[in-house]
């Protein structure tokens, strides 16, 4: 990993208070819209998840150890829960 040189501490507290406070912020909007976070999907695993909707879900799992090269019983557990 490159070093970034010497840190301003003074400047480090600054953008760490400031995220802080955008957090929070973000948290109350949350709340109050009643609203729940949810990461992107990941392309591949949206693809697999609908294959299961559609009842492909042998393909998907075959897919699945293709692409992660995980035992067959992981990736039933992973797609099928």
């Amino acid at each position: 990993m490159p070093s970034m040189g010497p840190v301003d501490l003074s400047e480090y507290d600054a953008l760490r208070n400031r995220v802080l406070e955008l957090e929070a912020q973000v948290a109350f909007l949350m709340k109050h819209l009643n609203l729940t976070y949810q990461p992107p999907a990941d392309e591949f695993e949206e693809k697999l998840r609908e294959m299961v909707r559609r009842g492909k879900t042998i393909e998907a799992i075959k897919l699945y150890v293709q692409k992660t090269g995980v035992s067959l019983e992981e990736a039933k557990r992973h797609l099928t829960g």
